[in-house]
């Protein structure tokens, strides 16, 4: 048996696993995530953060091992990627100074913090290395989808690695394998510039007036307690503040455009991200011979139901699996966390 954390370090959600493993079908996991926009706080929070969730999740027991996966390297809380793996990596450094530590990298291997301090860009925005690498045990030849809060991820996996052409997110982009949308935070222009209202189409306004986040909550996509960022206007997280919030996009209010008019432009914008996350996914598909629809396809994520599954059957896809399955609703919206862990308690009892 061994006791193992696991963090993915993003941006905005910093997602913490902690489980205890006796075997690949013999283990019990906790979860825990904290809404944490590093742009938005001093960098040495950050470590009292860190140690905040490992006493959430541990609690006394012994931590064995440490799995790090990030993406926050690429926010504007730093000027550089290096610098974001340098500051997040040290940190992790000083709070487990005896505990082994692993990074996950492109190279679909794990590195050591000198390793990943030296390579850096072998380990930035790569936390989705951990969960195809832990999909790829179960499914070798397959698809993953996995729509989180902020962006997509769309990963061909074969004999058991990751398969994609790119390996930076700007690789990944260019080659449809990263889209940047997600189920909360994509804000509206990002998706659409026009939508319809009274029977024209009608250009959008380009503020940050809603969130892809408040479309869903009025859909009844997700929950309030689902909706984890900030909302655009600072107000709460109800179906009224959020019709508020929809109407501005188009320069009006709730007192001058009807409800069922807002819930007309919601399902509109909701259809339209299926299609951006739909055109990525046959760009994928249309790059490779060897990847069709009969294929399996796994999807994670918070957007996992009612995004990736709805894009995976408007496709045509025949198997569908969803990691909740495997690892519960919790571990499924935080896969690379549990991810990683898992695949270092196999690399552990391996040796």
């Amino acid at each position: 048996m061994v006791n193992i954390m696991g963090f993915d370090v993003g941006g905005v959600n910093i997602k913490g696993a902690f489980i205890t493993h006796s075997s690949k079908t013999d283990f019990d996991i906790k979860i825990c995530s904290k809404y944490h926009p590093m742009w938005l706080h001093n960098p040495e929070e950050f470590p009292k953060l860190l140690q905040e969730m490992i006493t959430e999740l541990a609690g006394d027991h012994l931590i064995e091992l440490c799995g790090i996966t990030l993406t926050a390297e690429v926010s504007d809380a730093y000027f550089t990627k290096k610098e974001g793996v340098t500051h997040i990596l040290t940190t992790f450094s000083k709070i487990f100074p005896q505990i082994p530590k692993k990074i996950i990298s492109i190279y679909n291997k794990f590195l050591s913090i000198t390793e990943a301090l030296e390579d850096y860009m072998a380990v930035a925005s790569a936390n989705w290395v951990a969960t195809a690498l832990f999909v790829g045990r179960k499914f070798p030849k397959c698809l993953l989808l996995d729509i989180g809060s902020t962006t997509t991820d769309i990963i061909p996996i074969a004999d058991g690695i990751p398969d994609t052409i790119g390996k930076t997110d700007m690789d990944r982009l260019l080659n449809g394998e990263l889209i940047y949308t997600g189920a909360l935070r994509s804000t509206i222009p990002s998706i659409a510039h026009k939508v319809p209202i009274r029977g024209k189409i009608c250009p959008i306004s380009f503020e940050k007036f809603a969130l892809i986040a408040d479309v869903h909550l009025l859909l009844n996509h997700i929950t309030a307690d689902e909706y984890s960022c900030d909302t655009a206007d600072g107000r709460q997280k109800t179906n009224q503040d959020a019709l508020a919030r929809l109407a501005r996009i188009i320069c009006a209010d709730i007192e001058l455009i009807s409800e069922s008019e807002l819930y007309e432009i919601a399902n509109y914008l909701y259809e339209r991200q299926l299609d951006q996350i739909a055109e990525g996914l046959r760009q994928v598909l249309t790059s490779r011979e060897d990847y069709d629809l009969t294929v399996p396809i796994v999807v994670t994520g918070l957007g996992r139901d009612f995004l990736a599954k709805k894009i995976a059957k408007k496709i045509g896809f025949q198997q569908i699996f969803d990691l909740q399955e495997k690892l519960g609703i919790k571990g499924a919206v935080a896969s690379p966390a549990v991810a990683i862990a898992l695949l270092l308690a196999e690399e552990y009892e391996a040796t």
